[in-house]
């Protein structure tokens, strides 16, 4: 498989109910945390605000060819949670979330499904010597499903293009995040953004180099600016008069910076280590001197 057709199997979309019957979708990508050798753990990665307080959640694994390591496209599966808001584990600052994947690859294998997807994997992540070379305005791509819209006959998302709109070495108005020039809508929220360069690369050190490509996890979709414009409705038929107030999307995208999903490794070690996540009066495992209940445990 070509490098992009990788990327349009690195995420799920991710459709939650939350109590009173409202719902609401987003998207999240697998990535392999922890990894050392061959031992890794899969996560679900998203926003916190996708899955936080959902009473019930669904997300889809594409089913994997017999005897063949490709997507049977038209053929998935749908994991349909209960209790799915405690289901995640939150980061203590960052609208960010992940959730273990292991036990329902396992549940799935136990009921006869294989299923292919791409994890992304911390050689993705860029290096801050890699962010300190790469020079303003870059391509980038950002794979989700905006407005809950998807190729739902063969599990896809959309893709979509973009470029940066400030650097992503740099923290936007102080916080670990940066800003992409790209069209972003709700649905898009937990979209990987990616610095996608094919066939030639660019660096403040080397200028343009022809023939290599590169392919970097710059961050995570969250947020978006929005202006607002009013207009009056009018319904003749019983004379009433309406303000209609409509956001308009700028275009913009607010952007957490990829290294922040390292900080969940500390509470992932913990859990496959013991079983458990760790009691609400212990160390908190990221080594903090703090007790989990006020560090890394605080929205979990």
């Amino acid at each position: 498989m070509f490098v992009t057709d990788h990327l349009a199997h690195c995420t799920t979309r991710v459709a939650c109910t939350f109590p009173g019957g409202a719902e609401g979708t987003g998207t999240a990508f697998v990535m392999n945390l922890c990894v050392e050798g061959s031992n890794a753990i899969p996560v679900l990665v998203t926003n916190r605000h996708v899955v936080k307080g959902a009473v019930t959640g669904r997300f889809w694994f594409t089913l994997r060819k017999p005897n063949a390591n490709e997507p049977d496209y038209g053929k998935h599966h749908n994991f349909e949670l209960d209790n799915f808001s405690q289901r995640w584990l939150y980061h203590k600052t960052l609208d960010l979330a992940v959730m273990p994947l292991q036990p329902f690859i396992q549940q799935g294998q136990n009921l006869g499904y294989s299923y292919f997807f791409s994890p992304l994997t911390p050689d993705l992540l860029p290096s801050p010597e890699e962010l300190a070379d790469l020079p303003a305005l870059l391509d980038i791509v950002l794979v989700g499903y905006p407005n809950g819209i998807w190729d739902e006959k063969n599990n896809q998302p959309i893709i979509r293009k973009g470029i940066t709109a400030t650097h992503p070495e740099l923290d936007y108005n102080g916080r670990p995040e940066f800003v992409i020039d790209a069209a972003c809508f709700n649905g898009s929220s937990g979209s990987p953004v990616f610095l996608l360069e094919l066939g030639r690369t660019v660096s403040r050190a080397s200028g343009m180099t022809i023939g290599n490509s590169r392919v970097k996890l710059l961050g995570i979709l969250y947020a978006g600016p929005m202006h607002f414009a009013t207009g009056e409705v009018r319904a003749v038929e019983i004379g009433q008069k309406t303000i209609a107030v409509t956001g308009v999307p700028n275009n913009l995208g607010y952007v957490i910076s990829s290294r922040a999903v390292k900080d969940f490794e500390p509470v992932l070690n913990f859990l496959n280590k013991n079983g458990r996540l760790p009691a609400r009066n212990e160390a908190c495992p990221c080594a903090s001197t703090k007790r989990y209940k006020e560090c890394c445990g605080v929205t979990s």
